[in-house]
């Protein structure tokens, strides 16, 4: 039954008082009915607990029985004054909070003799009617309540604060241009390649027993000098310990991320100079035509063909003219992928974002080589004990270059 606090661990109390009373009466009937009828030391001690139970808890039923009791005496009292501000009338009844009207109709009764109007005048004429408008008036005032509010902000403590272990800014470790090009293992600070300089000639030979093809083969030595890509931090053990997503993976995903940004446009620097070298003569702008596109397309793939005998396998693009060339038209989307998952025609696609912007380059992937240390970016750790922290860094070695001038062309106006 639904009561005040006290009333209900009064009623809780009862109850395990009856239920420690049959435990005991259940316990003396059983020795009762046994043959030597006497207890054991076990029972004894059970025996023992049920009494001392039982003490305890008519000590808290006695004080909460005078509180309950002295609790109602107060409620009725505060009733008995709030029906005598009342005036005494039979229409209502009082609560704890205030004054409740048995019937609607007792309720109208107040309002329609305070307001305004005919009604309300010829009883305020009637003997005894000034003061029974005055009790109806002070009767509906008391029936009004005012309930205390209970905002969001009064409650702080209850609200903790949602925390999700999400981090929603980009991490981004591609590098698609890198993955799409001859790559080998650094080993040294600076890497050699053999470079065919002179290719020897075959010719037809005019008559019996004369020279024709007559040519040297020179093959000379490249030297490319690789950079060395280095950052780092310290952290302390407790950003360490007390972080949520961890900091320190964090750390260490950020710059590698920062690692695969540099050796990008490294390399996408390498091949921009090459490229621009043999540019085609009629490059495309800023706003042409998915026509115009594949057409300038066609014109690089003839300059790398011409300037070093490859056949371009690859465009490379900038994301800002992949993103303008996939709306140009209903066509384009069936052009790029109608032979394979990510080319147009034959040749695949490499959105680059170490480009720059409004680059394109049309060539022969190989073509470009790019040297990196194994394992790179390498994560780097040292404890420091003595001031509660973890030193922390990345590094790599990386070089790419161009190992075959020609083998890429610039088809945008863009330098």
């Amino acid at each position: 039954m639904a009561g005040t606090q006290a009333e209900i661990r009064l009623q809780r109390l009862l109850d395990e008082r009856d239920q420690t009373t049959k435990l005991h009466e259940n316990l003396l009937g059983s020795v009762e009915a046994s043959d030597s009828k006497v207890m054991s030391e076990s029972q004894l001690e059970q025996v023992t607990m049920y009494r001392e139970k039982a003490q305890e808890l008519d000590a808290e039923i006695e004080q909460l029985t005078k509180t309950v009791e002295d609790n109602n005496r107060s409620l009725k009292a505060s009733r008995d004054i709030r029906r005598a501000l009342a005036g005494g009338f039979d229409g209502v009844e009082q609560d704890g909070d205030g004054i409740t009207y048995r019937t609607f109709a007792d309720y109208a009764h107040d309002f329609i003799i305070t307001r305004q109007g005919q009604i309300a005048s010829q009883i305020a004429t009637l003997a005894g009617g000034e003061k029974e408008v005055a009790a109806a008036k002070e009767r509906l005032q008391l029936m009004v309540r005012t309930p205390a509010n209970t905002l969001s902000s009064n409650v702080g403590g209850l609200q903790a604060p949602q925390h999700l272990e999400q981090i929603f800014q980009v991490i981004n470790k591609s590098r698609p241009m890198v993955n799409a090009s001859a790559r080998t293992t650094l080993e040294r600070g600076t890497l050699t390649y053999p470079s065919v300089t002179t290719r020897p000639v075959v010719s037809v030979q005019s008559s019996e027993k004369t020279e024709a093809g007559n040519t040297g083969m020179v093959v000379g030595m490249s030297t490319t000098t690789a950079s060395t890509y280095l950052g780092g931090g310290d952290l302390s053990w407790q950003a360490l310990n007390w972080s949520s997503p961890d900091a320190l993976q964090l750390w260490f995903d950020l710059a590698a991320a920062d690692y695969a940004l540099k050796t990008e446009q490294d390399a996408a620097t390498a091949m921009k100079h090459s490229a621009f070298t043999y540019k085609i003569s009629s490059g495309l702008g800023s706003t042409d035509t998915f026509a115009q596109f594949m057409t300038a397309v066609g014109s690089g793939f003839a300059a790398v063909f011409a300037n070093s005998g490859r056949i371009a396998n690859t465009i490379f693009l900038a994301p800002d003219r992949f993103g303008y060339l996939l709306g140009l038209t209903s066509a384009a989307f069936t052009q790029f992928t109608s032979v394979s998952s990510d080319g147009v025609g034959p040749l695949n696609l490499v959105v680059s974002r170490g480009m720059d912007s409004g680059a394109i380059i049309v060539g022969d992937s190989a073509g470009l080589l790019v040297a990196e240390t194994a394992g790179a970016p390498v994560e780097l750790r040292v404890v420091e004990p003595a001031i509660g922290g973890v030193e922390v860094g990345i590094i790599g070695a990386f070089e790419a270059v161009v190992v075959d001038p020609g083998a890429f062309s610039q088809i945008t106006t863009a330098s």
